[in-house]
């Protein structure tokens, strides 16, 4: 714990470095100039001098990692992505197979699409009901989260994610949409949901080609582990935290999911949720999205989307529009309190709704949407903690 405080604590002061300080991580510089320079830096970090320091510290300190896993460790590339054609017109989404959740969170959109499109004209927004079915189409798409998990290892994973992503289940799943909230047994599964992360990051880019990138990355839980590897200056991830442990409740108080178990080679389920959406007659990009902030990733990047592309707001009213998440377990909804009482008090009298207030959402959303006057709009969240800037060409 001494590297972890020294690299995050001003020398002079004490104090934790805030904004606009210069941090010197001295020993990853080193890592990474090294990596730099070498001849098969591949080779350097999977199987030569930086993996096997990475094994002997994790040895040294009770982990799990071995020499063997960074060398049979491979990235897995899919060349066909999960797409629905849920949204009005010739929109599709896409997105990567379990265990990322886009599945869960096209579905959250699906649903509202089934209410909301070109041939119902257009949205109320201080209609509470338009929030209730939003509510209630979360629980249903997050109680299907607990039977996914990696592809190559869950059998029904990919079959269940790829059936999410069908127009009959959205609309089927709209149907069952109750005047009320009900009790958890009514929402397909008594099942459960997997642990946060905080320490995740997300960028969107999209050139003048057309070309598009949604792009999630996280160390999982904020600032990973907490430990700093005494001789790379690596700061070293939890990602072992996103698994299910029998029998073991999490760090959040969550239940394990058993297609969430721990198997070697298996990735854990995570949150995840980059998505494109773009005309299937000529493959425009017209949306490019994505978000960090654990589970409540799902739920942020679907209103972001449903509020752009199905109720025809700018990117700016999309992302910073008051947010309701609802992830199944525990069935309580959190709002934020800048959203208008009459609807909160609306959905709790009218609609039997649970919640709970919050300034401001822990989830952080970028976005970009190609207009059709051909300008391309940005907007990155004024949620995150720390000042965030849009980047321009």
């Amino acid at each position: 714990m001494i590297i972890f405080r020294k690299a995050f604590t001003d020398p002079r002061t004490g104090r934790v470095f805030e904004e606009g300080d210069i941090i010197k991580r001295e020993l990853l510089a080193d890592t990474l100039e090294e990596l730099a320079q070498a001849p098969d830096p591949v080779h350097l970090f999977y199987q030569g001098g930086i993996a096997q320091t990475i094994a002997a510290e994790m040895k040294e300190h009770g982990g799990y990692l071995t020499l063997e896993d960074l060398t049979n460790y491979k990235t897995i590339v899919y060349d066909t992505p999960l797409e629905s054609d849920a949204l009005p017109g010739d929109l599709v989404m896409c997105g990567p197979p379990p265990p990322s959740s886009f599945a869960v969170t096209q579905a959250i959109v699906g649903i509202m699409a089934q209410f909301y499109n070109e041939k119902r004209g257009p949205v109320n927004l201080d209609d509470p009901e338009v929030y209730h079915r939003l509510i209630e189409a979360e629980k249903f798409a997050y109680s299907y989260r607990a039977q996914l998990g990696d592809i190559n290892f869950v059998k029904d994973a990919q079959r269940i994610s790829q059936n999410m992503t069908k127009t009959s289940f959205v609309h089927w799943i709209a149907s069952q949409i109750p005047d009320v909230a009900q009790p958890l047994s009514y929402y397909n599964l008594d099942n459960t949901v997997n642990a946060e992360d905080h320490g995740t990051s997300h960028f969107v880019a999209l050139d003048r080609e057309g070309n598009a990138v949604s792009s999630t990355s996280t160390i999982n839980q904020l600032l990973g582990s907490k430990r700093i590897s005494p001789t790379l200056g690596i700061l070293w991830n939890d990602e072992m935290d996103d698994f299910s442990t029998p029998n073991v409740t999490n760090a959040f108080g969550f239940a394990p999911s058993e297609t969430n178990f721990i198997q070697p080679g298996k990735r854990p389920m995570s949150s995840m949720s980059p998505t494109i959406v773009y005309d299937k007659n000529n493959g425009e990009v017209k949306m490019v999205v994505g978000g960090s902030g654990g589970s409540r990733i799902i739920s942020a990047v679907a209103q972001t989307i449903i509020r752009a592309m199905l109720f025809n707001q700018t990117i700016k009213e999309a992302v910073d529009a008051p947010r309701f998440h609802n992830q199944f377990i525990p069935n309580v909804t959190e709002y934020e309190t800048s959203a208008p009482k009459t609807i909160i008090q609306a959905l709790q009298s009218q609609f039997h709704q649970t919640f709970s207030g919050v300034a401001k959402q822990a989830s952080v959303v970028q976005a970009l949407t190609h207009m059709e006057d051909g300008f391309i709009h940005g907007n990155s969240d004024f949620r995150r903690k720390t000042a965030t800037y849009p980047a321009g060409y």
